[in-house]
C-alpha cells in the first residue's frame, strides 16, 4: 500500500501546476457529487423530518398553474428565489420526490460552483497545492458538519452569490461583482452586507466613478428583476421583504437564549408559539429584545465596516503591489465572514441553514488566528448540527439540555465573530508580509 502510494505522489508530482490543479479540483467536484448521492443520505444525515422543501414545491406548483408571485399568491421569498424553485418543478414535473430530486441536484450545482470559486481565490492567496486542497478539503468537512440541511435549503445559492460576487472584484471585473449584489438582493437580501465592503475599497483607491456607477449597477439590476412584479402587485413584492422584518424573536437566536435560559434556571416563564413559519419566544422582554436586535447589529457592523476601511489604508501604505491585493484579499474575506457572521448571531432569527452562507468563506480566512477560527466555526457547525433537526423539539419543549446547547453556540458563534474582526485588526498590521 505504502509503495502504491508512493508512486500516485509521485506520479501526480510529474504533472504540470496546471494539471495538478486539475485534478486536484476535479476530485473535489466528484467527492462532493459522492457526498450528495450517498453520504448525506445516510446514518443520521437521512434525518428530513424538518425541511423547507415542501414549500418551495408548493410555491412551484403554483406557478407551474400560470399564477404570479406577490399577485395570485403571496411568498416571503424574494424574486430570484422563486426562479429557483420554478426550475426543478421544469424539470420534474408535479411528482413532489422528483421535485425534491431536482431541487437537490440545483443545491450540488451551486455548492459545485463554491468548490471552483474557493480554488480560484485559493490559488491567488498562496500559490500552493497543499493549501488548495486544504481549503477544499475545509469545505467539504464543513459541509458534513453542518449536514443534511444543506441539500434541503436554496441558501446555497446565496452563498454562491457572495463569493461569486467577491471573485469577481477581487479579479477586475467590478462591475459584474456589483451585478451579482444586485441578484443577491433580490435571492435571500443577505448579499447586500457586502456592497459596504466594495465601497470603501472604491474610497480607498479614490474610484469615485465605480462608486456610483457599481451601486447603479446592482440597484439598476434589482429594478429589472422586480418590474415585472412591481407592475403586478407593489404591495405583494413589498411583503416579500417586510415579512422578515415583523417576525417575533426566534427560539434559535442568539436575543433568545439569555430569556430561555433563565426560564431553565426557573427565573423567568416564557411561552413557544408558532407564527411567520417559525417557533417564537413570548414573555418578559421578548419583544423588546426584538425592537433593539436590528438597531445593535447595524450599529456593530458600521463598526466593522469603518474598521475595514482604515486597515485597507494600512495595507496600501504597508508594502508593495502584490503585498496590497493580498492584504486586500484577506481583508475583503475576512470582512465579509464577520459582516454575515454579525448579521446572523445580531438578528432576531437564526435559522440554522444560515450557516450555509459561511461554509465557502471560512476556509478561505487568513491570518494568525486562522486555526482558532476554523476551530470555533466547527464547533458552531457541530453543536448545530447537534441540535437540528434531531433534537430540535427537545429545544422546542425547553428541555434544558438543548437550551444550553444552544446558548453555547449562539455564544461560540459571537465569539468567532469577534476574533473575525478583531483579528482582521491586527493581523494586516504595519510591517507584516
Amino acid at each position: 500500500m505504502e509503495l502504491i502510494f508512493r508512486r500516485a505522489t509521485d506520479r501526480f508530482g510529474a504533472y504540470s501546476v496546471s494539471r495538478q490543479r486539475l485534478l486536484v479540483v476535479s476530485g473535489f467536484l466528484l467527492i462532493q457529487i459522492f457526498l450528495w448521492a450517498v453520504v448525506l443520505q445516510v446514518l443520521w444525515y437521512r434525518d428530513r423530518s424538518i425541511t423547507d422543501v415542501p414549500v418551495y414545491y408548493d410555491y412551484a406548483a403554483r406557478i407551474a398553474r400560470g399564477m404570479i408571485p406577490y399577485g395570485d399568491f403571496s411568498s416571503e421569498y424574494p424574486p430570484v428565489a422563486m426562479l429557483l424553485f420554478t426550475l426543478p418543478r421544469l424539470l420534474s414535473g408535479s411528482g413532489y420526490g422528483a421535485f425534491a430530486f431536482w431541487f437537490e441536484t440545483e443545491m450540488l450545482t451551486f455548492s459545485c460552483g463554491n468548490i471552483i470559486l474557493i480554488s480560484v481565490l485559493a490559488w491567488r492567496r498562496w500559490h500552493h497545492i497543499g493549501n488548495l486542497a486544504g481549503a477544499l478539503a475545509l469545505y467539504t468537512f464543513f459541509i458534513l458538519a453542518l449536514g443534511a440541511i444543506v441539500t434541503l435549503r436554496f441558501d446555497l445559492a446565496a452563498a454562491f452569490i457572495i463569493l461569486a460576487s467577491i471573485t469577481c472584484y477581487l479579479t477586475d471585473r467590478r462591475l459584474f461583482a456589483w451585478i451579482l449584489l444586485g441578484v443577491g438582493l433580490m435571492t435571500k437580501v443577505v448579499p447586500i452586507l457586502v456592497a459596504p465592503l466594495f465601497l470603501a475599497l472604491h474610497w480607498q483607491r479614490r474610484e469615485l466613478r465605480e462608486m456610483i456607477i457599481g451601486p447603479l449597477a446592482a440597484l439598476g439590476t434589482v429594478a429589472l428583476i422586480a418590474l415585472p412584479f412591481l407592475m403586478v402587485s407593489p404591495s405583494g413584492l413589498a411583503g416579500a421583504f417586510l415579512y422578515h422584518a415583523e417576525r417575533p424573536l426566534q427560539i434559535e437566536s442568539s436575543w433568545a437564549s439569555p430569556l430561555l435560559v433563565l426560564h431553565s434556571l426557573g427565573l423567568q416563564a416564557v411561552s413557544i408559539m408558532n407564527s411567520y413559519g417559525s417557533h417564537n419566544v413570548f414573555g418578559y422582554g421578548a419583544g423588546t429584545l426584538a425592537l433593539i436586535s436590528g438597531p445593535v447589529t447595524a450599529l456593530l457592523l458600521a463598526v466593522g465596516y469603518l474598521m475595514f476601511r482604515k486597515k485597507t489604508d494600512i495595507c496600501r501604505v504597508s508594502g508593495g503591489q502584490r503585498l496590497a491585493k493580498l492584504c486586500t484579499q484577506d481583508l475583503l474575506i475576512r470582512y465579509t465572514a464577520f459582516a454575515i457572521g454579525m448579521f446572523i448571531v445580531g438578528g432576531k432569527v437564526l435559522s440554522p441553514q444560515f450557516l450555509i452562507w459561511l461554509l465557502p468563506l471560512i476556509p478561505l480566512v487568513e491570518g494568525e488566528d486562522r486555526r482558532l477560527v476554523l476551530s470555533m466555526f466547527t464547533a458552531v457547525l457541530l453543536l448545530t448540527q447537534w441540535e437540528f433537526p434531531t433534537h430540535y423539539w427537545s429545544l422546542y419543549t425547553l428541555a434544558t439540555h438543548m437550551v444550553m446547547t444552544v446558548a453555547l453556540r449562539n455564544l461560540v458563534l459571537a465569539a468567532l465573530v469577534a476574533v473575525l474582526v478583531i483579528g482582521g485588526w491586527r493581523a494586516s498590521a504595519p510591517g507584516r508580509s
